[in-house]
């Protein structure tokens, strides 16, 4: 699945579930939405640890699946808030063992590049697991797009000309 496609499914996942009879308030919180689901590959990224997309999937269910079984979601006014805040507190908390085996994992490729020859070395670095750093540049641009929008918004209105003058 392409990151891409990882983003959509859990946009429409999210959508379904949550968001069921407000299609409004889904596409008007869908840059804060975008933002968590793209947040933990940021934080790997910043860290300098890639993991497969397969397991980004498994640490955005495991959130979907606590908010689903502790939240109380009926009573959540913004649920893209929530939920963005249940993304950053999960990877708060459990951010470092996502490190450890980032770390162990790039060891293990590591080792296993090594031993192959230059030419195998040469294809599967072309095809090697983008998936985190692409996510993780998505969630830059959304993040900037959000903070420019804020700017805009408060930024003062100019002086008002006088309609003779």
């Amino acid at each position: 699945m392409a990151d891409s496609d990882l983003v959509k499914t859990y946009l429409h996942r999210i959508r379904t579930q949550f968001y069921p009879d407000d299609e409004k308030g889904f596409f008007q919180q869908r840059s804060i939405l975008l933002n968590a689901i793209t947040t933990p590959a940021r934080w790997l990224d910043e860290r300098g640890v890639r993991i497969p997309e397969r397991r980004l999937c498994q640490i955005l269910d495991e959130i979907l699946k606590g908010i689903m079984h502790h939240g109380a979601t009926g009573k959540i006014q913004y649920f893209c808030r929530y939920f963005l805040f249940a993304v950053q507190e999960h990877m708060r908390h459990q951010g470092d063992r996502y490190y450890e085996e980032g770390k162990s994992l790039r060891a293990i490729t590591n080792t296993a590049m090594e031993v192959l020859t230059k030419k195998q070395r040469a294809r599967l670095s072309d095809a090697q697991d983008a998936t985190t750093s692409r996510l993780a540049d998505l969630n830059r641009l959304v993040r900037e797009t959000a903070v420019k929008k804020r700017k805009q918004a408060k930024a003062p209105a100019g002086k008002q000309l006088d309609l003779f003058s």
